[in-house]
């Protein structure tokens, strides 16, 4: 990887509690091209209708890693792509790009957008080498990321626009590790632990994560009504009197807003590297404490993957089904992806990366953007580059 280090008398003049050392600014970046199959260019999901759905896909970004130190030994940085810029910044809703930290011998205290304490112990099951990301389908459902799998009612369950910025604690000896966070209104509690270690040639690593999360609202999108008289508009007001008898308009209103009650989180996981192979698994269990109502969800989920390489070339592989789906989430209920994906190393921070996967088998009912009952297929194939 190759970096472009900035120093000057500006940045060595940066201190915490007095004068400071070793400051400096690293540059980091990526880039893609190729093409994409029913994947959109920033590689979430097409909802085009077009059954042959295959792109150009590129893009470019850059960033910059932060770091220094007191003369006491504290180190301090950030890091922030440019892309987001703004969000790093923060405005009157908190940090929601980058983060900032200071760490010591007492641990590390981290700020911004960064993973709460149980997705830092938890994570992701390894195995999606792909272009784009195939959708990320993937990455585990952590409430404390503040990121859903979806955009209908149902999926914004997962989506707390209070989640960030996260304010994390960490703290690491001999192996272990445990890492205690909150959101932005520090309502919420996360709690993360785990154990990493090295056996019989390989290393090993283990983490569980518990998530107590408090009341939020959320947007499911806006009130939207078909009419062609002012008779038919009694979900909003229109001026149709000049509208012909089959004339048909499409009125747009207030955001659609709810409430998600309050609930809590469990996960778990199991990650190994041995020689050539790499195996992960993943479990959630999700439920908020509401059960008269669609608010009153509940979703488990399981997730395996794993890679196998040899010489430039590695394989990967996933799997994800959702377990239990209760309280509105029923659509979810047996419901799965998978994918097969691939990359050959270049040289010189370039690869070449492939995949194809299927998306969640939700119905159009339910989630217009996932596509048939059956899932969508998507693929991409191309290069990507680090620098």
């Amino acid at each position: 990887m190759k970096n472009v280090l900035f120093a000057s008398t500006a940045l060595a003049a940066m201190a915490i509690g007095g004068a400071a050392s070793a400051q400096g600014v690293t540059l980091f970046g990526d880039a893609r091209l190729g093409l994409g199959y029913n994947i959109n260019n920033d590689g979430s999901v097409s909802n085009d209708d077009d059954d042959s759905d295959l792109k150009a896909v590129s893009r470019v970004r850059f960033g910059v890693n932060m770091a220094g130190e007191t003369d006491s030994g504290i180190s301090f940085g950030a890091t922030i792509r440019a892309d987001n810029a703004s969000g790093g910044q923060g405005g009157s809703l908190g940090q929601t790009a980058g983060n900032v930290f200071i760490s010591g011998d007492w641990g590390t205290l981290t700020f911004g957008d960064t993973a709460g304490a149980d997705e830092n112990w938890v994570g992701d099951i390894p195995g999606n080498l792909s272009l784009t990301g195939l959708g990320d389908l993937q990455e585990t459902f952590f409430i404390s990321n503040g990121g859903s799998f979806g955009t209908d009612v149902a999926n914004n369950f997962a989506s707390n626009p209070n989640a960030r910025p996260t304010v994390r604690y960490d703290f690491d000896i001999a192996g272990f590790g445990l890492s205690l966070s909150s959101n932005k209104e520090l309502t919420d509690v996360g709690v993360g632990a785990g154990y990493a270690g090295e056996f019989a040639n390989g290393s090993w690593n283990v983490g569980v994560g518990y998530y107590n999360y408090k009341s939020f609202r959320t947007t499911d999108g806006v009130e939207t009504a078909q009419v062609c008289t002012e008779d038919d508009s009694d979900l909003l007001t229109v001026d149709c009197a000049s509208a012909a008898a089959d004339e048909v308009f499409v009125v747009t209103g207030a955001d659609i807003s709810r409430t998600v009650p309050k609930g809590e989180q469990w996960s778990a996981s199991a990650v190994g590297n041995y020689g050539n192979w790499g195996l992960g698994l993943v479990w959630t269990q999700a439920e908020s404490k509401n059960s008269s109502s669609v608010d009153g969800a509940k979703f488990s989920t399981l997730g395996i993957g794993g890679t196998f390489g040899w010489e430039d070339l590695t394989v990967g592989a996933y799997y994800v089904t959702f377990l239990d789906a209760t309280e509105g989430l029923q659509a979810f209920d047996g419901e799965d992806t998978y994918g097969l994906t691939a990359a050959y190393d270049l040289g010189g921070g370039a690869q070449v990366a492939t995949g194809i996967a299927t998306t969640f088998g939700r119905g159009s009912d339910i989630n217009p953007n996932r596509g048939s009952r059956s899932g969508d297929t998507v693929a991409d194939f191309g290069i990507k580059m680090s620098f």
